[in-house]
C-alpha cells in the first residue's frame, strides 16, 4: 500500500468534496477522505474497541454502542434483550473476529456470542470460559483464540475447548492479555499484557501450542502493553510513548517515540502498519505517517481528517483503506493506491480442516471442563443446553 503522501490541487479538491458531504454519506468509489458521524443510517458510536475484515471485504466494527458493518453502506446491530438468539446480548462489544468457517465471534464483558449467519449462540458457561470477560479474539488458521479477564487464554479448535491457565507450567504464563496479533510470516501468536510482559505462542505439528515470554515485564519492551499485526511480518508493540517492532529473528527493535514526532503529538493512542512499510500512528495531534525513520506526513483536521486532531483508533482494511476514529467521527482514507499487501492481512479464508489427530496424541495443558462448583442455573444455561446438541462449540472438551 502506498497511501497518498503529497499535497496537490486534486487532493485539495477531494478534501473540499468530503467536507461538503453530509455525515453518513460517502461514495464507495474513487479516492479521498470519507467521514461518518454517529446517527441513523451511519455508524452509531465513535468509541471503537475492535474491528475485523469480513470474508466479502466488509469491515465490521465493535463499538461501545452496537456492532456496525460497512459494505459501502452502514448497518448496526443492537442488543435484543428478549431473545439473545436473534441479536446481540449487549450493546457494548469488546472484541470481534471471523472464524475460518465465516462465523462471527462477538465478545462482551460478560460472555461470548457466535453468529452463524442465522442465529446467535451464547457462550458464557464457565465450564468453557474460566472468565466471561472477553478481552480479545484472534483467528489462527482454523483455531479461535479467546483472551479473557484474569484467566489467561482459551482455544477452540476441532470441536474442543482448551484452557491455558496462567499459573500452569504448560499454560499461558500470563493472567490477562490486553491484545493479540498474529505474526503471519512466522505463524506465531503474539500477546501484549499491561503488567506481565510480552508473550509468544508457537504451534507444533500436532497442534500443541506453547507460550514463552519474549519481554520481561520490567524491561522496556515488556512495558509496551498493546500489539498490532504488521502486514509485512512481525508485529508492533506500543504504549503511550513508544513503539517497537518484534519478529522472531531480530527480536524487539525500537521504531519511534512520541518525542520523535515533533510538534505536540501527545500520546500514542493506536498504530497500524501499512504494506509499504509505513506506520500510521494515531495521536492527540492527528495521524503521523512514520516511514524511513522520519515523519513523512501528518494527517490532521487541516487536511480534512475529521473536525478534531485527537485520533483514538487507526486500522487498515483488506482494500488498504486507512480507517480512523476521532471523538466526533469515524472515517477512512483511500489514498492513491490500492495494491494488495505483500502478506495478506488476516481476512477470512475458509481452510480445509487438518487431518484429525487422535485426542490421545495431543498434549493438552488443561482441557475443560474442570468445574469445581455447579453454577446456579440461569435462562442462558437453558439456551446453551438446548443448542449444545447441534453445535459442537457449545460443548466442553472431553
Amino acid at each position: 500500500m502506498a497511501l497518498h503522501t503529497r499535497y496537490n490541487p486534486v487532493f485539495c479538491f477531494l478534501i473540499c468534496i468530503c467536507l461538503i458531504l453530509p455525515a453518513g454519506a460517502a461514495s464507495t468509489t474513487g479516492s479521498g477522505i470519507f467521514l461518518f458521524r454517529p446517527e441513523a443510517g451511519s455508524v452509531h458510536s465513535t468509541q471503537i474497541t475492535d474491528f475485523t475484515r469480513g470474508p466479502d471485504g466488509e469491515v465490521t466494527i465493535a463499538t461501545a454502542y452496537g456492532l456496525s458493518t460497512y459494505t459501502g453502506t452502514w448497518s448496526t446491530r443492537h442488543v435484543t434483550r428478549d431473545n439473545f438468539s436473534a441479536g446481540l446480548m449487549d450493546d457494548f462489544v469488546t472484541a470481534v473476529e471471523y472464524d475460518a468457517d465465516g462465523n462471527l465471534w462477538i465478545g462482551y464483558s460478560s460472555g461470548l456470542q457466535v453468529f452463524n449467519g442465522q442465529y446467535y449462540y451464547v457462550i458464557r458457561d464457565q465450564e468453557l470460559l474460566k472468565s466471561t470477560q472477553i478481552r480479545a479474539l484472534q483467528r489462527w488458521d482454523d483455531e479461535m483464540w479467546v483472551a479473557t479477564g484474569n484467566a489467561g487464554i482459551h482455544r477452540y479448535w476441532s470441536g474442543t475447548w482448551t484452557w491455558y491457565p496462567p499459573a500452569s507450567p504448560a499454560g499461558s504464563g500470563f493472567y490477562e492479555a490486553d491484545s493479540l496479533a498474529l505474526d503471519s510470516a512466522a505463524n506465531t501468536l503474539l500477546v501484549a499484557t499491561a503488567k506481565e510482559g510480552a508473550w509468544a505462542g508457537t504451534r507444533a505439528a500436532n497442534y500443541t501450542v506453547t507460550f514463552r515470554q519474549i519481554a520481561d515485564k520490567d524491561g522496556p519492551f515488556g512495558k509496551l502493553s498493546h500489539v498490532r499485526q504488521d502486514p509485512l511480518g512481525g508485529a508492533y508493540f506500543f504504549n503511550e510513548t513508544d513503539v517497537a517492532h518484534y519478529d522472531p529473528k531480530s527480536g524487539f527493535t525500537p521504531v519511534v517515540s512520541s518525542s520523535d514526532l515533533g510538534r505536540s503529538a501527545g500520546s500514542v493512542n493506536d498504530v497500524a502498519g501499512g504494506s509499504d512499510g509505513a506506520l500510521y500512528i494515531a495521536t492527540d495531534d492527528g495521524i503521523y505517517v512514520w516511514k524511513d525513520r522520519q515523519v513523512a506526513e501528518v494527517l490532521d483536521r487541516f487536511r480534512g481528517f475529521g473536525t478534531t486532531n485527537s485520533v483514538r483508533t487507526v486500522f487498515t482494511d483488506a482494500d488498504n483503506r486507512l480507517w480512523f476514529a476521532t471523538p466526533d467521527e469515524v472515517g477512512y482514507y483511500t489514498g492513491t493506491a490500492s495494491q494488495r499487501p505483500a502478506i495478506a492481512i488476516n481476512t477470512v479464508t475458509p481452510t480445509t480442516p487438518p487431518t484429525e489427530i487422535p485426542r490421545t496424541t495431543v498434549s493438552l495443558p488443561v482441557q475443560t471442563p474442570v468445574p469445581t462448583t455447579t453454577p446456579e442455573a440461569s435462562p442462558f444455561d437453558g439456551i446453551v443446553r438446548f443448542f449444545s446438541g447441534f453445535l459442537p462449540f457449545l460443548s466442553p472438551g472431553k
